[in-house]
């Protein structure tokens, strides 16, 4: 096992070059990973963790000393900081003292590959990195097959992404592209286009979510676009019995979501009695 490379200062290269992947540029070979649970994502998920960056003075257990290790044991290149130089390079308020920087992966469409009746998601044009993050942990936990990220504004490795995930970014198969390319991929694949809408005649409760189908929510300021609305077979809308008009964008992704895996759930079981 190599030995560990200790830094105490803030100015130290290496570090210059974390707060640089900060700023997400997309041209970057890499993205910065930071927080006990979303590394430990990373490493569960088997992810390219090129280095990891370790503050025991901030650590707040013994969880973060064991990752650590389990990362040395897997070959993973690990240096430890001082707590002030952790602090240089964290976008948190009270970082926990670990960080890894992972190697980009291809989030090419061709690569995507979906299972018999699929549910999946398209997210277009989400601005913001906390709002696409949060997407991609609901669309986790609501068990999307796959989330398309159509003419995306915001980096799907942003840090913020990456945070608001809380590390199912590296659980959850995801690919880039633009509207036109996933429309057209989504007929060819079969899967019926529903697109989330205020407008729309029906609710979510009311149309059937069931069967192959790609649920679609747009922009935070302007929904989804033209191009999405004429493609889509359904649209629906989100009931609002109180006075509020609109809703967050992930809030909104996520009713829809969960209420596609509340009708297949509840198919699946009536199949398996029948």
């Amino acid at each position: 096992m190599e030995r560990r490379t200790f830094i105490t200062s803030s100015s130290n290269p290496r570090l210059k070059t974390i707060r640089r992947l900060r700023r997400a540029r997309r041209r970057d070979d890499a993205f910065l990973v930071e927080g006990f649970r979303q590394v430990a994502c990373a490493l569960d998920a088997r992810a390219p963790v090129r280095e990891l960056y370790s503050a025991p003075q901030l650590h707040l257990g013994s969880c973060e000393g064991e990752l650590v290790r389990e990362a040395e044991r897997r070959g993973v290149a690990v240096a430890e900081l001082s707590a002030a130089a952790f602090e240089s390079i964290s976008g948190h308020a009270r970082p926990d003292g670990i960080a890894a920087v992972v190697d980009r992966w291809s989030t090419s469409l061709d690569l995507l590959v979906l299972p018999p009746s699929p549910l999946a998601l398209v997210a277009e044009a989400v601005e913001r990195p906390g709002n696409l993050g949060a997407i991609v942990r609901s669309a986790c936990a609501a068990g999307v097959d796959a989330l398309i990220v159509a003419d995306g504004c915001t980096d799907l490795f942003h840090p913020e992404t990456v945070r608001g995930s809380v590390g199912t970014l590296f659980k959850l198969p995801a690919a880039t592209t633009t509207t036109t390319r996933a429309i057209a991929w989504l007929r060819a694949c079969e899967l019926r286009i529903v697109v989330a809408t205020p407008d729309a005649q029906r609710t979510c409760w009311d149309v059937d979510l069931g069967g192959a189908a790609a649920l679609v929510v747009g922009n935070e300021r302007h929904g989804v676009s033209s191009a999405w609305l004429q493609a889509a077979d359904d649209a629906v809308a989100i009931p609002m019995p109180g006075p509020a008009d609109s809703l967050n964008v992930a809030v909104a992704a996520g009713v829809v979501m969960f209420e596609a895996a509340r009708q297949r759930a509840h198919t699946e079981s009536l199949q398996r009695f029948s």
